[in-house]
């Protein structure tokens, strides 16, 4: 397994180019239902085999522990792991409360079955067609949510570039070492920040897997990496990523 899923990677990087493309040109913000459907649609690619679409208040077929429904947005499976979206278009970007709500409905559906679902991997993202603070960049890592906004490329993206192992020849050796090194843990599932014991029968939390000032230095990892590896992208692929962005905003229109 790498150190970051491929499926993870590619979904996040076409979640980024379109929330880039989800502007029109007066910065009116593609409509929420829109939004859902798009960035759902994305799910649909090899690896992830079992999918379900916005509106569901199930997930993967099972209902949460609370016994209460909660919307999810997207979700889909694969051999690698699972993938659960939450999408926000809205001009304040992401706040507190919608991390925070997003990542209890998850909780409450991995309590429900978390003998079956402990081993597992999880991974939930929040894709928002505007941009998102630093302060709730850092927030959703402390949840281990996987952040999407049209500014910075996706932290998977820059993860699974670093470990690649010629990235030395293009890029800062000790940016690439410190992105891989925190980021394998931010990027963690859901199921080892939480994890089920079968013999116990108990979810043992890990309240902080980076320290404050490292969550500083990742974001700017994060940033400083994103800028070089787009440049890169110019140099090496020019075209490429305007060229998938605009595919994707073709589809975008499709689905309002």
């Amino acid at each position: 397994m790498p150190c970051v899923p491929n499926v993870l990677a590619e979904l996040t990087l076409d979640a980024w180019l379109l929330a880039r493309v989800g502007q029109d040109p007066s910065g009116t913000l593609v409509d929420g239902r829109i939004w859902e459907r798009a960035v759902g649609d994305l799910l649909r690619r090899p690896g992830l085999s079992f999918r379900q679409g916005p509106g569901m208040t199930s997930l993967f077929g099972f209902r949460p522990a609370s016994g209460i429904g909660h919307e999810i947005d997207g979700g889909a499976a694969g051999w690698s792991g699972s993938i659960i979206l939450e999408c926000k278009s809205q001009s304040c970007g992401v706040t507190k409360a919608d991390v925070t709500l997003f990542h209890q409905k998850t909780l409450d559906f991995y309590c429900e079955r978390p003998y079956a679902v402990g081993r597992e991997r999880w991974w939930r993202l929040i894709v928002s067609s505007s941009p998102v603070s630093d302060a709730l960049r850092a927030f959703c890592i402390q949840l281990g949510l996987i952040l999407c906004d049209p500014v910075r490329l996706p932290l998977p993206v820059v993860v699974r570039i670093a470990c690649r192992p010629s990235a030395d020849l293009y890029l800062g050796e000790t940016l690439l070492q410190e992105a891989v090194r925190m980021g394998k843990l931010a990027l963690m599932p859901m199921q080892n920040r939480w994890a089920y014991d079968p013999i116990t029968r108990d979810i043992r939390f890990k309240p902080r897997v980076l320290r404050a000032d490292e969550f500083r230095d990742l974001l700017w990892i994060q940033d400083e990496l994103g800028s070089d590896i787009l440049d890169l992208y110019d140099l090496h692929r020019p075209g490429v990523l305007e060229r998938r962005a605009t595919m994707l905003h073709s589809k975008l229109r499709k689905s309002a």
